[in-house]
C-alpha cells in the first residue's frame, strides 16, 4: 500500500475545509471543525492561511447560540482573485474567466486561420486571447492566479509538451514553457478529458470506487479517478483507453491500430455513418432538415431527428450506442467502477442513446460489477473542459499553501 504523506494529508483538509466555505453559507471556525473532525487548531492554522492569500475573507458575525461570544463567518473572495479556464481544440481555443466560486462570467473564442494551421499559430492563438480575456476584466486591481489549457491528447508533464494529438493533427509541441515567456501568470496544461471528469465529479458525492468519465468529441478520450485523484501509468501518463481495440478488423486508427473505441465511437464515426446511409433511406427527416448538404450532418441534427423518430437517426443512434457499450462493458469488467459519465459532444444524443447503452451493459458485463455501476449523461450544460481547468488553477493555489 501506499503511504499517504504528512503533506498529503494537509493538502486534503485545506481542499476539504476551502470546498466547505465555497459551498456553505455562514460558516465558522467551530462548524468547520465540528463537520470535519478536524481540531480547532489545525482549522485556525488552514483559514489563517487562505485569509493571508485573500482567498477567503472574515464576514459577518452570526449568533453563537450558548457560547459567550459571536462567531465570525467565513466567505470566498469572490471580489479580487479570478481564474482563467481554457480549451484548445480543432477549431481553435475557446476561454472562459472565472471567480473563486468557479461561476463563468467572460467566454471568449479564437478561431485558427485553417491555411496555417501550425504550431506557432495555436501559441499565438492561446496569448492573444488570454490578453483580450485580461483586458475585459473591469476592475484592473483583481488578480489572475493562474491559466490552465485543457488539450486533447497524450501530455509530457515533465517537458510540459504535447506528445501527439489526434484531433489537433500535432506532435511533440512544447507549449507551457514557450507561454512563459509570453505571459506573467502562472499557465498549466492538463488533458482535456481529465479536466471535464474534475468538473464533471463536482456535481456527485464522494465515490468509493473509479470514477470514469467518457469525453466523446471529434475522439473519445476517458478519464479514471479513483478517491478524486486521476489514474496514472507508470510513464505518468493517463491510459489511452480511446486507443483500446474494439474491433480487430475494424477500420485504420491513425495510431495504426485497427478498430480502436475512438473510431467507432466519436463524433466522427457519427456522421460518416449517417452520410454513408442517408442514400438508402430517401424518406429520412434528415435530408430536409440538412438540405442534403452533408457538412451540415451534426450531432445536434441528428438529435432533432432522434426526437422524430426518424428510422436513419435511430439507426445510426443504435450503431453507435452498441460500440459505446462494448467499450464501456470492457472498462467495467477491468475497472469495477462506481460511476460512469458519457459527455462530450456525444451526449446531446440524450436518453436514446443512454437507455441502449444501459441495456447492452446489463446483459453483457459482469453482472456484479454492472449492479454495482451508475451510468449517467453529462449534467454539465456549461463548457466542463473550461471549468475542469478552472478548479485546476484553484487546486494548485490551494497545493500553494502547504
Amino acid at each position: 500500500m501506499k503511504k499517504v504523506t504528512q503533506q498529503q494529508i494537509k493538502q486534503a483538509n485545506m481542499e476539504t475545509v476551502f470546498r466547505l466555505i465555497q459551498t456553505s453559507k455562514g460558516a465558522s471556525r467551530a462548524s468547520l471543525s465540528k463537520v470535519t473532525q478536524l481540531s480547532p487548531t489545525t482549522i485556525s492554522t488552514i483559514v489563517d492561511d487562505l485569509i493571508k492569500k485573500s482567498i477567503v475573507v472574515e464576514s459577518a458575525l452570526i449568533d453563537n447560540p450558548g457560547a459567550g461570544r459571536k462567531a465570525i463567518t467565513l466567505e470566498i473572495n469572490n471580489g479580487s482573485k479570478y481564474l482563467i479556464g481554457m480549451e484548445l481544440n480543432e477549431l481553435g481555443v475557446t476561454g472562459t474567466i472565472y471567480n473563486l466560486k468557479n461561476d463563468p462570467f467572460i467566454t471568449k473564442t479564437l478561431l485558427y486561420n485553417k491555411k496555417n494551421h501550425d504550431k506557432d499559430e495555436f501559441l499565438r492563438l492561446i496569448v492573444d486571447l488570454v490578453r483580450m480575456l485580461v483586458d475585459a476584466v473591469p476592475d484592473k486591481t483583481k488578480e489572475l492566479l493562474g491559466i490552465c489549457i485543457g488539450v486533447p491528447g497524450m501530455l509530457d508533464s515533465e517537458r510540459r509538451s504535447i506528445v501527439v494529438s489526434t484531433p489537433l493533427l500535432i506532435k511533440d509541441m512544447e507549449i507551457i514553457n514557450k507561454l512563459s515567456l509570453e505571459l506573467p501568470y502562472p499557465v498549466y496544461m492538463e488533458n482535456e478529458s481529465l479536466l471535464a471528469a474534475i468538473a464533471e465529479k463536482e456535481h456527485f458525492k464522494k465515490t468509493t470506487g473509479p470514477f470514469i468519465y467518457l469525453n466523446v468529441n471529434k475522439g473519445l478520450g476517458v478519464s479514471i479517478m479513483i478517491n478524486d485523484k486521476p489514474m496514472l501509468g507508470v510513464s505518468k501518463v493517463f491510459p489511452e483507453i480511446g486507443h483500446m481495440s474494439l474491433d480487430v478488423n475494424g477500420p485504420l486508427c491513425p495510431c495504426g491500430n485497427r478498430g480502436c473505441f475512438e473510431t467507432m465511437v466519436s463524433l466522427t464515426a457519427l456522421t460518416e455513418r449517417t452520410l454513408m446511409l442517408m442514400p438508402e433511406y430517401k424518406d429520412s427527416v434528415l435530408h430536409k432538415l440538412t438540405g442534403s448538404d452533408p457538412e451540415k450532418i451534426n450531432e445536434l441534427v441528428i438529435a432533432q431527428a432522434v426526437k422524430l423518430n426518424d428510422p436513419l437517426a435511430l439507426a445510426v443512434v443504435q450503431e453507435i450506442s452498441r460500440n459505446l457499450a462494448y467499450g464501456i462493458v470492457n472498462l467495467i469488467n477491468i475497472f469495477n467502477p462506481e460511476v460512469i459519465v458519457i459527455g462530450g459532444r456525444l451526449s446531446h444524443l440524450g436518453e436514446v442513446l443512454l437507455a441502449s447503452v444501459v441495456d447492452i451493459v446489463h446483459e453483457r458485463a459482469l453482472a456484479p460489477f454492472s449492479q454495482a455501476c451508475s451510468i449517467f449523461l453529462s449534467r454539465l450544460n456549461v463548457n466542463n473542459v473550461s471549468a475542469g481547468a478552472s478548479l485546476y488553477v484553484l487546486n494548485k493555489v490551494l497545493e500553494e499553501q502547504i
